[in-house]
């Protein structure tokens, strides 16, 4: 079971079983509605991944990945194309995750003379539509958010399209640009998605990595949190965000959180989103001085106050979730703890992603949470001993 900040496990169990039929019924009725010819082979190829995902087999995965992209393109089917996309992602082959996501965005929009390819637009106003369908997810806007930047830089007139709470965020970063809410309705003669700037910027991994510029959190409100916690503590400050409702993350429960937290020399800083009451007190056990609980942030209401938060920080250590994509992208020295999972952009081998050059990839590789938290408390401490980098800029940056 998964560990979480509160709420009931009787609704947590019906909650996962709810998912666990929904999965069943999608695949039922993608094997016997329109596509049913496609349906049995693609639904046979993900059964043989799946086994291999859950044997790490990364060098087999790679060969089975190659046969579901060749038959995405065979039948056009564009839910095919974003699944082997993301899989090449995951293990490395950035340029491939590019052709088959942009193919299945064309696929199911269809393309157009307005579809923006990297070139200049002149006085052409280019339009750059990151607004997710479930507006409670931000990781991949987060993540491509630096190449709208680099994508705005070649038009006179560029509009971002983001959501409300990462309006002020983005505004700051890009101020030649024009960043809009969901609710505003743009446009423009050229037009770019997710698609398009992995396309331009994406499919080479060094590139992608060395072009790296760090989102800018409000400097002001970055300086009155850091001397806020100060105030409290003379050792490190370390955001740490450590759970989630969803059924399909594998991540440390309680007692081994609250064993790293006890045993690394670090003040630590909640990152976590909800009511986490609860889990503060398991997490502490007695020690309130050990984890701050700021009330006054509300990632789910004020992004910009967040990325403050997190910019204050020495290092951040954190699961996969909207915490972990803004440490990145901020430059904030942060480790990600992955699972063995196969859902998500994170590399499958090796400890850095291209997205976050300032970070570490954390794989739990089939062990016991409680060894992969050991192993973060040695790597925070070497992140720790690095000399800071960050300028007074606000961006909490160091050097990778």
């Amino acid at each position: 079971m998964t560990s979480f900040y509160h709420g009931s496990y009787v609704r947590y169990a019906i909650g996962g079983l709810g998912l666990r039929l929904g999965r069943a019924t999608k695949a039922l009725r993608r094997l016997l509605g329109a596509n049913g010819p496609v349906a049995a082979p693609a639904l046979a190829q993900q059964t043989r991944i799946d086994a291999l995902i859950a044997r790490r087999d990364w060098s087999n995965l790679a060969i089975c990945v190659d046969e579901m992209a060749t038959l995405a393109k065979d039948t056009a089917d564009p839910q095919l194309m974003q699944k082997a996309g993301q899989a090449y992602e995951r293990l490395g082959d950035f340029a491939r995750a590019a052709e088959l996501r942009l193919a299945a965005r064309h696929r199911r929009k269809g393309e157009s003379a307005g579809d923006w390819a990297g070139e200049n637009v002149g006085a052409d106003t280019l339009l750059i539509d990151l607004v997710e369908d479930d507006p409670r997810s931000l990781g991949r806007v987060i993540r491509h958010a630096r190449l709208a930047g680099a994508a705005a830089a070649r038009a006179e007139n560029a509009t971002i399209r983001v959501e409300p709470r990462i309006v002020p965020l983005l505004q700051r970063t890009f101020p030649k640009a024009t960043i809009v809410s969901a609710s505003h309705e743009s446009t423009g003669q050229k037009f770019a998605t997710f698609e398009h700037l992995a396309w331009v910027f994406g499919r080479d991994v060094g590139e992608l990595a060395a072009s790296f510029t760090p989102l800018r959190a409000d400097p002001g409100l970055v300086e009155a949190f850091r001397r806020q916690y100060r105030a409290a503590t003379d050792l490190p400050l370390v955001g740490l965000s450590w759970g989630s409702k969803s059924h399909s993350k594998d991540v440390p429960d309680f007692p081994e959180w609250a064993r790293f937290v006890a045993e690394t020399p670090a003040t630590f800083v909640s990152l976590q989103y909800g009511p986490i009451k609860p889990a503060l007190r398991r997490l502490r056990k007695g020690d309130d001085a050990r984890l701050i609980h700021d009330e006054s942030v509300d990632q789910m209401v004020d992004m910009d106050r967040f990325a403050a938060q997190i910019a204050a920080l020495d290092a951040v250590v954190t699961i996969s979730n909207t915490a972990a994509h803004l440490a990145g992208a901020l430059g904030v020295p942060t480790i990600f703890l992955i699972d063995d999972k196969f859902q998500t952009a994170w590399p499958v081998a090796g400890d850095r992603t291209p997205w976050y050059p300032s970070g570490v990839v954390l794989h739990k590789d089939g062990r016991e949470w409680p060894a992969v938290l050991d192993e973060a408390r040695r790597r925070l401490a070497s992140m720790l001993d690095r000399p800071s980098d960050d300028g007074g800029d606000g961006n909490g940056a160091v050097d990778p």
